[in-house]
């Protein structure tokens, strides 16, 4: 087994979706991190926001983060769920240093 390692993920999900939408996906990421062993240490929904430039021609985006700690060997399967939701226009998982 390999040590945990702190991640932050910042998502951004179509405007038109739901608040219930929105939280069930982080909802639907927390239970992949925690069913892996890992622990969501942290979780942000920073709202309704401007992008920089147009995705899929949507002009804004509902932002969130989220912080957790998981095996390094589990960060795919974080990135093939949001990959596979088409409601979830971008996102960014990064390994935070201490």
């Amino acid at each position: 087994m390999s040590a945990m390692c702190d991640y932050e993920l910042v998502a951004i999900v179509r405007p038109d979706a739901t608040d219930e939408s929105v939280a069930g996906k982080l909802d639907e990421v927390g239970r992949l991190v925690t069913g892996r062993q890992g622990v969501v240490d942290e979780t942000q929904r920073w709202g309704r926001k401007k992008l920089a430039y147009p995705i899929r021609k949507y002009v804004e985006g509902d932002y969130s983060l989220m912080r957790f700690k998981l095996e390094p060997g589990h960060i795919r399967d974080v990135r093939d769920l949001l990959e596979s939701d088409v409601d979830v226009l971008r996102y960014l998982v990064i390994k935070r240093s201490k």
